[in-house]
This record gives C-alpha cells, structure tokens and sequence, in this order.
C-alpha cells in the first residue's frame, strides 16, 4: 500500500493544458488572418466605389441629364412588379370556359389594367366572356376593345371564328 500524497498536476491534466492553449493560439491566429482578409477585401470594395464615383463625376452633361429620366424609368418598373398579378390572373382563368379562349395578356405596369386578346366560338360566346368578366367583383371595368370574323380557313386550323381585344382594370382594394 502506497499512502504517499498524490500529485495535484497530472500528467494528463499537464496534456489537456497545453491542448487548450494551443487550441486558444490556433483560433487567436485565424481570427488574425480572417481580419487581414476582410481588411484587404474592404479596401478593394472602397477603391471600386471611389472609382465608379470618379467616373460618374466626369460623365458627359448629356448623359447626367439622361440620369434622371432612367431613374424615373426604373422606379416605374419596380412599382411594375409591386402589382397583384398572381390574383389578377387567377381572376381571369376562372371566367375562361371553353368557348373563348385567351391567346395573349398584355400588362400595363404603370396601371392595374390587363389588355387581353383573345378567340371565341362566336360573337355570343365573347359578349358571354365579358359578362363573366363583369360579374367578377375583382375587376374595375371591363372593356372591350375590338370584336373580328376570322377568315374560313384560319378559324378551321384550330383557331376560333371570332378574334376580340378587350382591357380589364384591376380593383384596387
């Protein structure tokens, strides 16, 4: 029986030490290099955006004065895309039925307006379209633009008699 003291430091507890230490170094070196990178990368984003304001400074006086206009226009586009479309066109598929049928949708971005050109069994069949399109509460007004006979041949390819241009505004709620 051995009743001498034990030592208070390990050999092992010594190993976990000095592990822990050299993991501390380790992450203390990569948290230094991460910063000289992100350092040296936000330099370069600086010097591309004092360049691009040297550039823009020496722009032409006709194409400064051309930079309000594009501005306006990219606005327009945005507010474009701000627009309820996926309910608009929900709204026009319920009142297709399987007498007219609906071969181009034309959005106008600046409004909530749709102008639809499309092909019906006959000129009841169209009035009977824009009825639907009517009674539907999600549609402002619904006008139509233009009603034509297709010539005997086109119509037999497949296509309807009759060839109409319609506009539909959107209910703004």
């Amino acid at each position: 029986m051995d009743f001498a003291p034990r030592a208070a430091w390990r050999m092992t507890h010594v190993m976990f030490l000095l592990a822990g230490a050299l993991g501390c170094a380790h992450a203390l070196w990569q948290r230094h290099v991460l910063l000289q990178d992100r350092s040296a990368l936000v330099t370069q984003v600086e010097a591309q955006a004092e360049a691009q304001q040297r550039a823009v400074r020496h722009l032409s006086p006709q194409a400064q004065a051309a930079r309000p206009e594009a501005r306006a226009e990219v606005e327009r586009l945005a507010a474009g895309l701000q627009r309820p479309w996926q309910p608009m066109l929900n709204a026009l598929q319920i009142a297709i039925r399987n007498d007219a049928s609906v071969t181009r949708v034309q959005p106008e971005a600046d409004a909530f307006r749709l102008r639809i050109a499309g092909q019906a069994d006959s000129s009841k069949a169209f009035l009977d379209f824009v009825q639907r399109l009517q009674d539907d509460a999600s549609w402002q007004s619904v006008e139509p633009l233009s009603e034509s006979r297709q010539p005997q041949p086109e119509a037999a390819a497949g296509g309807k008699p009759v060839s109409f241009l319609l506009a539909v505004e959107w209910r703004q709620r």
